[in-house]
């Protein structure tokens, strides 16, 4: 009977606790917030605009509508449509956080953001390269139309100065265009020498264009002294060069010895048109 009465007695000590931990959490003061991450849906900028110093016009090229954001959760003040009404929000050109000064020689970058109703952002950013005028441009003119032997893409090198010019296609495939300088130099025998330094690419690494002989895994430095890219014939005007990518856009960076991003090592040549 003792036995019974202190089972009774723990059941009963049990169901007060219960109660009062329940009683607790009912009378704790909460809120359910809905959070969520804004996201991309298209963006209309390129990841690159190449200038020479003076010629700079980013703010004309740069379309109205930079890009178009979605929050399908709780939406962005100004929104339009969608589940919360205010789903899909334009990233004006008005947006940006601030236009740096583009007067000097070297790289800018460009900065949009938009913050949904929760305070998360999306953002998305281009960069910005002046080039300058170089003392002692080679004698060929390289700009025009080129296509590559093996595959018949066309190419276009786009002059900026004497001597200096903007690539964005360097490998000769259907990929998204990117900009990048290419320097013709005159040697001291009074012709053409072709440079390509190492420069960022759209995969936050680097890219170097590198001779047609040139061997794998040097650093970048080895490349620019003994392998720049390379003239091989004159009629018609016909360039040669490997692609070559690094992990980060140094003088320093080694080459992995094998294609990181977008471009295999293989040599690729292009005849002007």
């Amino acid at each position: 009977m003792k036995n019974k009465i202190l089972i009774l007695s723990s059941i009963l000590a049990a169901c007060i606790l219960m109660v009062a931990a329940c009683k607790k959490i009912e009378d704790a003061d909460s809120t359910v917030i809905s959070t969520s991450i804004p996201f991309l849906y298209e963006v209309n900028i390129n990841d690159a605009y190449v200038y020479g110093q003076g010629q700079t016009h980013i703010y004309t090229d740069l379309p109205d509508v930079i890009a178009i954001a979605v929050d399908t959760i709780v939406g962005f003040e100004g929104g339009y449509g969608g589940h919360t009404g205010a789903d899909t929000v334009k990233i004006l050109k008005s947006d940006i956080t601030g236009w740096p000064d583009t007067s000097g020689i070297g790289g800018k970058s460009i900065t949009f953001v938009k913050f949904n109703k929760a305070n998360y952002k999306v953002a998305l950013s281009s960069n910005i390269v002046i080039a300058g005028a170089i003392p002692n441009p080679g004698p060929t003119a390289m700009e025009g139309t080129y296509k590559r032997t093996s595959n018949g893409v066309l190419i276009e090198i786009k002059k900026v100065f004497d001597g200096v010019y903007v690539i964005d296609n360097p490998g000769g495939a259907g990929v998204a265009p990117f900009p990048y300088l290419l320097y013709n130099y005159r040697n001291s025998s009074g012709g053409d020498s072709l440079a390509f330094p190492i420069q960022g690419n759209p995969c936050h690494g680097g890219l170097q264009l590198v001779g047609p002989s040139a061997p794998l895994s040097l650093s970048s430095a080895e490349y620019t002294a003994s392998y720049p890219p390379a003239i091989t014939a004159t009629s018609p005007l016909t360039l040669s060069w490997k692609v070559f990518e690094f992990g980060e856009a140094r003088s320093s960076a080694i080459h992995p010895g094998a294609a990181l991003c977008q471009w295999g090592t293989g040599v690729r040549t292009f005849e002007k048109q």
